[in-house]
This record gives structure tokens, C-alpha cells and sequence, in this order.
């Protein structure tokens, strides 16, 4: 087997704790080219004066949220069994960055932003909240046939974006709310704009990703 076909591109499935919750995209990207360096892993560069690691972060999670299921696609130079890798990304990883799991993926599929068409999230309150007056906000506004937004001085409509809004249980049983929002790009849909059409600010909710769905997949990472 020559070089160029032992080039291998890996997919990581990550979880983002709350310690790097305010760690913004570019640190992470950061984060993770230190933490290949420190895994020993043949991992590619890309060529020219200022080689770096060859790596692609699926989407950009926005400063505060929490994600049970981050992806990262990354390429080595050597082919290596998936469980090494697992291992030894894991012992490098900082402790609120877990890795869920490690698999091999084509080299001819397109970049993971991309692929990506939407994701999910879970919004947990700091305060109490009474479910019948959540899940009457909740329909009054799926029931709006425009949500008109300003993002970046550009106004755009935010109804399209908003896939599934519900009321749930939380961990402690109180009502808590999960959203699905497209995510492709061009339309992406952001929860922090929802809540605040929802009449709640940033200091009101701790919102966490718990899923990224990609073209042809029923859940993170897994085609049908």
C-alpha cells in the first residue's frame, strides 16, 4: 500500500462540558490541534510555510452552550485501528472534552458543514417555570407564520428555521424545552433567537446541543 493510500480521514464524535462552555470556535480548533499533536497520531498537515492540522469542526457552537454530541472530522497519514485511536485521543483530551466514539469515513465525503441539515438542543431554566404557560408560549409561537429577526443587521425569517419545538421533562422533572433547528448553510437557526422570541433572555436558560444531524442520517453520525 503506497502513502496516498494510507491517508485516512477520521470522524470523532466529542462532548463539550461546561468548564469550555465559553470557549468560543476558533479556541477549539485550537484545543484540538494541540490535543492531536499530544495524541502521537500520524496526523496530516497541510503543506506550505505554515503547515497545520488538517481537521474540520462540523459547526460552530455558540459561546455558553454545552453539547453532549459535537463532530470533528481529522485526517493521518497511517492507517490505525479505531480503538487505538479512541484510546489515545482520549488521553490526551482535557477533561470536559469526552470523546463517545471514533470510526473511519470516506475521503470523498463532502466537508461536514456541509452535511450538516440540522440539530437539536435541550433548554434547561434557572428558575422554575409552569409548564402550561411554557407549552402555551411554545405553541403561540409555532403558530406565527413569520418570526421576523434581526441577526447582524440583516433581518430574515426565523418560522422556516424551527423544525420541532416542544415541551419536556427535565433531569429533575421540571419543564424543560427541546428544539430541532436547521442547520444548513445559508439557514441556520439559532436557540438563543428562539428563546428570546420565546420572551426569555440569555441569563434565563442553559441551552445544551445534543444532536447534529447529517444528510441521509437519522441521528448523529449514522447514515440510514
Amino acid at each position: 500500500m503506497n502513502a496516498q493510500e494510507q491517508i485516512t480521514r477520521i470522524r470523532v464524535e466529542y462532548t463539550k462540558g461546561k468548564d469550555l462552555r465559553f470557549t468560543g470556535h476558533l479556541d477549539m480548533q485550537r484545543i484540538w490541534e494541540r490535543l492531536l499533536r499530544r495524541s502521537g497520531l500520524p496526523v496530516r498537515y497541510s503543506q506550505g510555510y505554515h503547515p497545520r492540522t488538517r481537521l474540520n469542526l462540523a459547526s460552530a457552537l455558540p459561546l455558553g452552550f454545552t453539547s453532549d454530541s459535537e463532530l470533528l472530522d481529522f485526517w493521518m497519514d497511517e492507517q490505525r485501528p479505531p480503538e487505538e485511536i479512541h484510546t489515545r485521543l482520549s488521553a490526551a483530551a482535557l477533561p470536559e472534552l469526552t470523546i463517545i466514539s471514533v470510526q473511519s469515513v470516506d475521503l470523498r465525503e463532502d466537508a461536514l458543514q456541509v452535511q450538516m441539515t440540522a440539530a437539536e438542543y435541550t433548554v434547561s431554566f434557572f428558575e422554575p417555570q409552569d409548564e402550561a404557560l411554557l407549552k402555551n408560549k411554545a405553541a403561540a409561537l409555532l403558530s406565527q407564520k413569520e418570526i421576523t429577526r434581526t441577526r447582524r443587521k440583516k433581518t430574515y425569517d426565523l418560522r422556516p428555521l424551527i423544525l420541532r419545538l416542544e415541551v419536556i421533562n427535565g433531569n429533575e422533572g421540571e419543564p424543560s424545552l427541546r428544539m430541532r433547528l436547521r442547520a444548513e448553510p445559508g439557514a441556520t437557526g439559532r436557540p438563543d433567537e428562539v428563546m428570546d422570541a420565546l420572551g426569555f433572555s440569555n441569563t434565563d436558560t442553559l441551552i445544551q446541543r445534543t444532536k447534529l444531524l447529517l444528510k441521509s442520517a437519522d441521528q448523529t453520525g449514522n447514515k440510514n
